[in-house]
């Protein structure tokens, strides 16, 4: 009877460890999802070349600016994102997705 008891309660444990590894795994992945940090108000521009995908505008206060392709997973690994500047990233959001920028707001519209 203990001995039964003994094993009830590892197998408990054993799955309640695995239950907080695997959470802890999923949360340690989807941190890995996210565009590149930022801690306080900044322009930034960054391009997902390998996936064709760009973020950038005034971080922490906006306008900012998030193309991806349609029909594909939306989002990159945080190493994926590389910093480029202001007119490169309007030339790749025209060139990778067709953006008008004469239509879009005059933040966007300034040299």
């Amino acid at each position: 009877m203990v001995q039964t008891l003994a094993t009830v309660v590892f197998v408990m444990l054993a799955v309640i460890a695995l239950a907080v590894a695997a959470l802890l795994a999923c949360i340690w992945g989807q941190s890995l999802r996210q565009p590149p940090a930022f801690a306080m108000i900044v322009e930034k521009y960054y391009a997902c070349p390998e996936r064709k995908a760009l973020h950038g505008g005034i971080f922490g206060k906006g306008p900012t600016r998030t193309l991806f392709p349609e029909g594909q997973r939306q989002w990159c690994w945080r190493s994926e994102w590389q910093e480029i500047d202001r007119a490169e990233f309007r030339r790749l959001a025209t060139q990778w997705h067709g953006v008008d920028w004469s239509r879009e707001g005059e933040w966007w519209n300034r040299e």
